[in-house]
């Protein structure tokens, strides 16, 4: 849902082509998604349940997250720069996602948040409007088409038959 939250709160509706088909993208990327999750799941792999201190570490993350939000939102707004927060969103979203490799066992989560986190940095160093708008509405849609890959069993580990 997080990637529909992205693309439809940065995309100025069904006005033009582009935010139409963002649009749509995004909803048919999660449907799909939920598709595979549910209704026609794939092996995703052996799940690793976390162990205490790795929920710590989640807990954590997003209590940093939302700080560095709040805290990034209003340097930019001090700085007169405000119109970043979409880019700086998606970078702190996406450096978020990276320990949770780690606490999860899920590589997908590296490739997730360092997408996300280049994508928002990009935003923020292009430092236009338009760079942080489209960092965000990027990162929707990525994040969308990796999930979608993930559900297809695509970041479950192969498993080796004996083979060299």
């Amino acid at each position: 849902m997080g990637a529909c939250v992205f693309v439809f709160s940065y995309t100025p509706g069904f006005s033009d082509v582009p935010s139409t088909a963002a649009r749509i993208l995004v909803v048919a990327c999660v449907g799909a998604t939920l598709w595979f999750l549910f209704a026609a799941p794939r092996s995703l792999g052996l799940f690793v349940p976390p162990r205490g201190w790795h929920i710590g570490v989640y807990i954590l993350c997003v209590v940093l997250e939302f700080t560095l939000i709040a805290a990034g939102g209003r340097w930019l707004e001090s700085v007169g720069e405000l119109e970043l927060r979409p880019a700086l969103i998606a970078l702190t979203v996406g450096l978020h996602f990276l320990p949770f490799a780690w606490a999860f066992k899920e590589r997908m989560f590296y490739t997730l948040g360092g997408t996300l986190a280049f994508l928002g940095g990009l935003g923020l160093i292009v430092a236009t409007q338009a760079s942080a708008l489209g960092a965000a509405v990027g990162s929707g849609l990525v994040m969308s088409l990796i999930l979608l890959t993930y559900s297809l069993g695509l970041f479950a580990p192969r498993r080796n038959n004996g083979n060299p």
